[in-house]
């Protein structure tokens, strides 16, 4: 009875926090789901399987190095475009499932490698700390990154018990390739573990591991194959990649917002602006060469006292001996050091998101560190779910002024106003340029002539562009910036964070 019992309140536990994780997740997500130019990309790219199917080998381009990621997340979006007709709302729920599946699997995952009570803690904190929420809300490429970084460990971990876990890690270490770059590295960890630990898989298990991670790659070798090897010679191409002042190698960049993403993943204060707190053109750190926006995001900047703390958590970790005498611990401390290394090394700009692996890892050193400090169990204990309080409470009161709602609110008034005349599109900002206007003017029934969207994505509906005279011109602005434009002539419309310009041309 004593074990049926225990048994039923971890399931109870466990329900719980799945339904914080999905609650959180899920409010007001017509309002606050995210939809700007990185999304505007992918979703036009997916549209064009949705309207004429083809076969693609490739995806995005990977961070101005020139490296195509591989097509599986183009055809993944296109399958839920197709089904919504074309409304990426659909994708945000889509985003947020996913967000909710990692968050089981980090209690799962906590559970088997650290104990129940680490695993229950870092599914809570998963599930209610908004950087973690926020993330969750955001469908791109790299949505699958938080979710592959603990299958990774996992899978590596559990070789050491049974090596056919091998199978489970070339899967999904192939749709790293898929994702994002950021979660290379732990190919160099998972060398070490294997012969560290003298896991010796037979060659059944090695074929099926190998069949399985070429399958995964499949497209980008056809790809290479086409196009001389154009993505596996990229590290050839490594020092002409970096001399461009975008994307040379900068710890001395990366550092500081490594620093500041040690205070944010563990508290955002409230009220926040979702859309602010993600999207990588609202922080300094991400800017290169471009105008500052501070005074102008609403990001939350972590203060000097909440990132040391976050810094001490990590520290106690890593150097504790503790961690080098128990293998989980031991390949935890490896992932971290070896993918914030590589945050560090990585050339560009010090996107925030290309943490997002770690994420769900620093999760459990809370729990960890309760078994470390037994002295300090309860100040911990109450440090989490002061952490999950807190957190619930910043993601109810967030702020969605730039968000799909607004949006769609703006552009319908657009519609009213200009009729079914033609116009061509434009957009202007600081922190929110590059907003997905033309996409979500075509989800609401009406396609520009032209729009600032085609030079970055015009060839992929070059058929769409047109010199058709225009009676109106529509520029939607950033209302925090001021316009470099006279807008006597204009009529103007607003919504949350946006202000429409409409100039009427004959």
């Amino acid at each position: 009875m004593f074990k049926i019992s225990r048994f039923s309140k971890l399931k109870i536990s466990i329900l719980l926090i799945l339904i914080i994780s999905a609650s959180l997740r899920f409010y007001n997500l017509p309002n606050s789901f995210i939809f700007a130019g990185d999304e505007e990309y992918q979703a036009t790219l997916a549209q064009s399987l949705v309207k004429d199917f083809h076969i693609i080998w490739v995806g995005v381009n990977a961070a101005h190095l020139g490296f195509y990621l591989g097509p599986y997340w183009t055809y993944f979006s296109a399958f839920w475009l197709w089904l919504s007709q074309g409304n990426p709302l659909i994708t945000g729920y889509v985003s947020s499932a996913i967000g909710v599946l990692t968050t089981l699997l980090i209690i799962l995952t906590g559970s088997s490698l650290f104990g129940r009570k680490t695993g229950l803690f870092a599914g809570l904190l998963y599930a209610t700390l908004p950087l973690m929420v926020f993330f969750d809300q955001k469908y791109w490429n790299p949505t699958l990154i938080p979710l592959l970084s603990l299958l990774l460990l996992l899978s590596l971990f559990k070789t050491k018990q049974n090596p056919g876990w091998l199978i489970l890690f070339a899967a999904s270490y192939g749709l790293v390739f898929h994702t994002h770059l950021s979660l290379i590295p732990v190919i160099f960890i998972a060398g070490y573990w294997l012969v560290r630990q003298k896991i010796r898989p037979s060659g059944k298990i090695i074929l099926l591991s190998l069949a399985t991670f070429l399958i995964m790659l499949a497209p980008l070798i056809a790809f290479d194959y086409f196009h001389k090897g154009s993505n596996i010679t990229t590290p050839l191409r490594y020092k002409e990649i970096t001399a461009d002042y975008r994307n040379q190698v900068n710890p001395g960049q990366h550092l500081p917002a490594l620093f500041q993403v040690l205070g944010r993943v563990w508290f955002i204060q409230a009220p926040s602006v979702n859309a602010d707190e993600v999207i990588t053109s609202c922080t300094d750190s991400s800017r290169i060469g471009n105008p500052k926006v501070a005074g102008i995001s609403q990001r939350f900047t972590p203060p000097v006292w909440l990132s040391l703390i976050g810094l001490a958590f990590l520290l106690l970790f890593l150097i504790n001996r503790k961690t080098w005498k128990k293998d989980a611990h031991t390949l935890l401390a490896l992932f971290l050091i070896t993918l914030m290394a590589a945050f560090l090394l990585f050339p560009g700009g010090a996107f925030e998101y290309y943490l997002l692996g770690v994420f769900p890892l620093l999760m459990f050193l809370p729990g960890i560190l309760t078994d470390y400090f037994t002295r300090f169990k309860p100040t911990i204990i109450l440090v989490v779910f002061l952490a999950a309080i807190l957190g619930t409470y910043t993601v109810l009161t967030n702020k969605p002024e730039f968000g799909l709602g607004v949006k769609n609110s703006l552009i319908k008034q657009v519609i009213t106003y200009i009729n079914n005349e033609p116009f061509e599109l434009k957009q202007t900002g600081l922190c929110h340029f590059y907003e997905g206007w033309r996409y979500l003017f075509i989800v609401n029934g009406k396609k520009p002539e032209r729009s600032d969207s085609d030079q970055g994505m015009g060839w992929l509906y070059q058929s769409e562009i047109t010199n058709k005279p225009i009676k109106y011109t529509v520029i939607f602005s950033e209302s925090r910036v001021p316009v470099s434009f006279d807008t006597k002539d204009a009529t103007i419309l607003k919504s949350g964070g946006f202000t429409t310009y409409i100039f009427k041309t004959q």
